[in-house]
Protein backbone atom coordinates (compact mmCIF):
# COMPACT_ATOMS: atom_id res chain seq x y z
CA UNK A 1 0.00 0.00 0.00
CA UNK A 2 0.88 3.63 -1.19
CA UNK A 3 2.49 5.45 2.16
CA UNK A 4 0.06 8.12 1.04
CA UNK A 5 -3.27 5.75 1.25
CA UNK A 6 -1.91 4.40 4.47
CA UNK A 7 -2.05 8.49 5.55
CA UNK A 8 -5.55 8.22 4.22
CA UNK A 9 -7.02 5.30 6.26
CA UNK A 10 -5.25 6.06 9.30
CA UNK A 11 -6.99 9.67 8.92
CA UNK A 12 -10.38 8.07 8.21
CA UNK A 13 -9.67 5.55 11.40
CA UNK A 14 -8.64 8.26 13.72
CA UNK A 15 -12.09 10.05 12.70
CA UNK A 16 -14.38 6.61 13.48
CA UNK A 17 -12.63 6.94 16.90
CA UNK A 18 -13.39 10.28 17.31
CA UNK A 19 -16.63 9.58 16.94
CA UNK A 20 -17.10 6.35 19.06
CA UNK A 21 -15.33 8.29 21.74
CA UNK A 22 -17.62 11.32 21.43
CA UNK A 23 -20.77 8.67 21.52
CA UNK A 24 -21.86 8.86 17.89
CA UNK A 25 -21.53 5.10 17.24
CA UNK A 26 -24.14 6.09 14.24
CA UNK A 27 -21.76 8.28 12.84
CA UNK A 28 -19.16 5.41 13.07
CA UNK A 29 -20.90 3.23 11.49
CA UNK A 30 -21.75 5.04 8.27
CA UNK A 31 -17.78 5.38 7.74
CA UNK A 32 -16.96 2.13 8.33
CA UNK A 33 -19.52 0.42 5.85
CA UNK A 34 -17.33 2.16 3.31
CA UNK A 35 -13.91 1.36 4.72
CA UNK A 36 -14.58 -1.93 5.50
CA UNK A 37 -15.98 -2.34 1.70
CA UNK A 38 -12.74 -1.11 0.53
CA UNK A 39 -10.46 -2.87 3.01
CA UNK A 40 -12.45 -6.08 4.04
CA UNK A 41 -8.92 -8.17 5.70
CA UNK A 42 -8.30 -4.78 7.85
CA UNK A 43 -7.96 -6.44 11.19
CA UNK A 44 -8.74 -2.54 12.97
CA UNK A 45 -11.46 -1.43 10.93
CA UNK A 46 -13.30 -4.65 12.31
CA UNK A 47 -12.62 -4.47 15.67
CA UNK A 48 -14.08 -0.55 15.33
CA UNK A 49 -17.11 -1.72 13.97
CA UNK A 50 -17.33 -4.35 16.53
CA UNK A 51 -17.04 -1.58 19.38
CA UNK A 52 -20.01 0.37 17.27
CA UNK A 53 -21.90 -2.42 16.61
CA UNK A 54 -21.68 -2.54 20.62
CA UNK A 55 -22.20 0.71 21.59
CA UNK A 56 -25.55 0.27 19.48
CA UNK A 57 -26.73 -2.76 21.32
CA UNK A 58 -26.13 -5.05 18.93
CA UNK A 59 -24.03 -7.96 20.35
CA UNK A 60 -24.74 -10.34 17.08
CA UNK A 61 -22.48 -7.79 14.99
CA UNK A 62 -20.38 -6.99 17.35
CA UNK A 63 -19.17 -10.74 17.90
CA UNK A 64 -19.19 -11.44 13.95
CA UNK A 65 -16.55 -8.24 13.66
CA UNK A 66 -14.53 -9.00 16.47
CA UNK A 67 -13.81 -12.96 15.15
CA UNK A 68 -13.10 -11.28 12.28
CA UNK A 69 -10.53 -9.10 13.63
CA UNK A 70 -9.10 -12.04 15.63
CA UNK A 71 -8.85 -14.48 13.40
CA UNK A 72 -6.66 -11.59 11.14
CA UNK A 73 -4.34 -10.28 13.98
CA UNK A 74 -4.69 -12.34 17.38
CA UNK A 75 -4.93 -9.12 19.93
CA UNK A 76 -5.43 -9.66 23.19
CA UNK A 77 -7.15 -5.97 23.49
CA UNK A 78 -9.38 -7.74 20.43
CA UNK A 79 -10.12 -10.81 22.82
CA UNK A 80 -11.38 -8.78 25.63
CA UNK A 81 -13.98 -6.31 23.07
CA UNK A 82 -14.98 -9.85 21.96
CA UNK A 83 -15.84 -11.10 25.27
CA UNK A 84 -17.94 -8.37 26.51
CA UNK A 85 -19.61 -8.75 23.21
CA UNK A 86 -20.34 -12.06 24.47
CA UNK A 87 -21.24 -10.51 27.83
CA UNK A 88 -23.75 -8.22 26.31
CA UNK A 89 -25.44 -11.33 23.89
CA UNK A 90 -25.69 -12.65 27.33
CA UNK A 91 -23.55 -16.02 26.14
CA UNK A 92 -21.35 -16.13 29.34
CA UNK A 93 -19.88 -19.47 29.26
CA UNK A 94 -18.12 -18.51 25.71
CA UNK A 95 -17.00 -15.02 27.88
CA UNK A 96 -15.56 -17.23 30.60
CA UNK A 97 -13.89 -19.99 28.76
CA UNK A 98 -12.37 -16.65 26.37
CA UNK A 99 -11.25 -14.99 29.54
CA UNK A 100 -9.65 -17.72 31.17
CA UNK A 101 -7.72 -18.50 28.00
CA UNK A 102 -6.78 -14.58 27.72
CA UNK A 103 -5.46 -14.90 31.24
CA UNK A 104 -2.58 -17.34 30.34
CA UNK A 105 -1.56 -15.01 27.64
CA UNK A 106 -1.73 -11.96 29.52
CA UNK A 107 1.60 -13.11 31.43
CA UNK A 108 3.32 -13.63 27.72
CA UNK A 109 2.30 -10.27 25.79
CA UNK A 110 2.34 -6.57 26.21
CA UNK A 111 -1.12 -6.23 26.98
CA UNK A 112 -1.49 -4.16 30.01
CA UNK A 113 -4.20 -4.21 31.31
CA UNK A 114 -4.84 -7.19 33.11
CA UNK A 115 -7.62 -5.63 35.01
CA UNK A 116 -9.83 -5.32 32.33
CA UNK A 117 -10.06 -9.05 32.03
CA UNK A 118 -10.20 -10.08 35.34
CA UNK A 119 -12.88 -7.65 35.90
CA UNK A 120 -15.09 -9.12 32.83
CA UNK A 121 -14.73 -12.63 34.41
CA UNK A 122 -16.20 -11.11 37.43
CA UNK A 123 -18.99 -9.47 35.72
CA UNK A 124 -19.55 -12.96 33.63
CA UNK A 125 -19.32 -14.78 37.37
CA UNK A 126 -21.59 -11.96 38.46
CA UNK A 127 -24.36 -12.81 35.92
CA UNK A 128 -24.56 -16.32 36.75
CA UNK A 129 -25.46 -15.71 40.22
CA UNK A 130 -21.63 -16.87 41.30
CA UNK A 131 -21.45 -14.14 43.74
CA UNK A 132 -18.40 -15.60 45.82
CA UNK A 133 -16.49 -15.62 42.36
CA UNK A 134 -17.56 -12.68 41.23
CA UNK A 135 -16.27 -10.53 44.34
CA UNK A 136 -12.77 -12.65 44.01
CA UNK A 137 -12.29 -10.87 40.52
CA UNK A 138 -13.55 -7.51 40.87
CA UNK A 139 -11.17 -7.74 43.91
CA UNK A 140 -8.19 -8.97 42.05
CA UNK A 141 -8.63 -6.29 39.30
CA UNK A 142 -8.89 -3.72 41.65
CA UNK A 143 -5.24 -5.24 42.92
CA UNK A 144 -4.08 -5.15 39.79
CA UNK A 145 -5.27 -1.24 39.86
CA UNK A 146 -6.99 0.57 42.77
CA UNK A 147 -8.85 3.16 40.25
CA UNK A 148 -10.09 0.82 37.83
CA UNK A 149 -13.98 3.03 38.44
CA UNK A 150 -16.33 -0.30 36.62
CA UNK A 151 -14.80 -3.02 39.47
CA UNK A 152 -15.37 -0.29 42.32
CA UNK A 153 -19.06 -0.28 41.03
CA UNK A 154 -19.73 -3.64 40.48
CA UNK A 155 -18.15 -4.44 43.92
CA UNK A 156 -20.55 -2.05 45.01
CA UNK A 157 -23.82 -3.56 43.42
CA UNK A 158 -22.54 -7.24 44.43
CA UNK A 159 -22.86 -6.02 48.28
CA UNK A 160 -26.05 -4.41 47.92
CA UNK A 161 -27.30 -7.37 46.16
CA UNK A 162 -25.94 -9.70 48.62
CA UNK A 163 -27.17 -7.46 51.71
CA UNK A 164 -23.86 -5.82 52.78
CA UNK A 165 -25.31 -2.35 52.71
CA UNK A 166 -21.96 -0.64 54.76
CA UNK A 167 -19.55 -2.22 52.32
CA UNK A 168 -21.54 -1.25 49.62
CA UNK A 169 -21.13 2.19 50.66
CA UNK A 170 -17.52 2.33 51.16
CA UNK A 171 -17.13 0.57 47.19
CA UNK A 172 -19.38 3.52 46.16
CA UNK A 173 -17.60 5.99 47.62
CA UNK A 174 -14.40 4.78 46.13
CA UNK A 175 -16.10 4.88 42.76
CA UNK A 176 -16.65 8.17 43.06
CA UNK A 177 -13.38 8.69 44.20
CA UNK A 178 -12.08 7.46 40.30
CA UNK A 179 -15.02 9.00 38.80
CA UNK A 180 -16.69 12.26 40.67
CA UNK A 181 -18.74 13.41 37.76
CA UNK A 182 -20.36 9.86 37.05
CA UNK A 183 -23.98 9.57 38.63
CA UNK A 184 -24.96 6.49 38.95
CA UNK A 185 -22.64 6.10 42.01
CA UNK A 186 -23.61 9.17 43.88
CA UNK A 187 -27.63 8.18 43.17
CA UNK A 188 -26.50 4.72 44.89
CA UNK A 189 -24.59 5.82 47.69
CA UNK A 190 -27.45 8.36 48.68
CA UNK A 191 -29.66 5.46 47.99
CA UNK A 192 -27.99 3.31 50.57
CA UNK A 193 -26.98 5.97 53.31
CA UNK A 194 -31.15 6.26 52.95
CA UNK A 195 -31.83 2.65 53.98
CA UNK A 196 -28.93 2.73 56.50
CA UNK A 197 -30.78 5.94 58.33
CA UNK A 198 -27.99 8.34 57.62
CA UNK A 199 -30.33 10.83 55.83
CA UNK A 200 -28.04 13.89 56.66
CA UNK A 201 -24.97 11.80 54.32
CA UNK A 202 -27.30 11.02 51.93
CA UNK A 203 -28.10 14.84 51.49
CA UNK A 204 -24.24 16.09 51.49
CA UNK A 205 -23.44 13.61 48.83
CA UNK A 206 -26.35 14.49 46.67
CA UNK A 207 -24.98 18.41 47.40
CA UNK A 208 -21.55 18.18 46.62
CA UNK A 209 -22.53 15.91 43.47
CA UNK A 210 -24.14 19.29 42.51
CA UNK A 211 -21.49 21.52 43.08
CA UNK A 212 -18.93 19.79 41.14
CA UNK A 213 -17.67 21.03 37.73
CA UNK A 214 -17.90 19.32 34.40
CA UNK A 215 -21.25 17.40 35.82
CA UNK A 216 -23.65 17.89 32.72
CA UNK A 217 -26.89 19.76 33.29
CA UNK A 218 -29.23 16.74 32.99
CA UNK A 219 -26.85 14.64 35.83
CA UNK A 220 -27.25 18.16 38.22
CA UNK A 221 -30.67 18.30 37.95
CA UNK A 222 -31.50 14.46 39.08
CA UNK A 223 -29.01 14.93 41.49
CA UNK A 224 -30.95 18.10 42.57
CA UNK A 225 -34.42 16.19 41.98
CA UNK A 226 -32.92 13.32 44.41
CA UNK A 227 -32.19 15.75 47.09
CA UNK A 228 -35.51 17.27 47.43
CA UNK A 229 -36.98 13.52 47.97
CA UNK A 230 -34.27 13.11 50.57
CA UNK A 231 -35.75 16.12 52.30
CA UNK A 232 -39.22 13.97 52.23
CA UNK A 233 -40.30 12.40 55.57
CA UNK A 234 -41.74 9.21 55.31
CA UNK A 235 -44.92 10.13 54.68
CA UNK A 236 -44.11 12.03 51.97
CA UNK A 237 -45.10 15.72 53.18
CA UNK A 238 -42.29 18.08 53.24
CA UNK A 239 -40.97 19.57 56.97
CA UNK A 240 -42.23 22.92 58.19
Amino acid sequence: MAERQKEVIQSQKAMVRNSLDSGRPEAALQNLRVLLRQYPEDAELHNLMGLAQLALKNPARAIHHFLSAYKIDEQSATALNLSSAYLEGGDYSKAIKLLNSLMKETGKDAYPYKERVLHNLGYAHLKQGDMAKARGYFLSALAENPAFYPSHLELARLYEKTKRPALAAKSYRQAIDYCDVCLEPVESLARVYMKLGKATEARRTLIRYAKIEGVSPADRGRANHLLRLSSLPANGKRKG
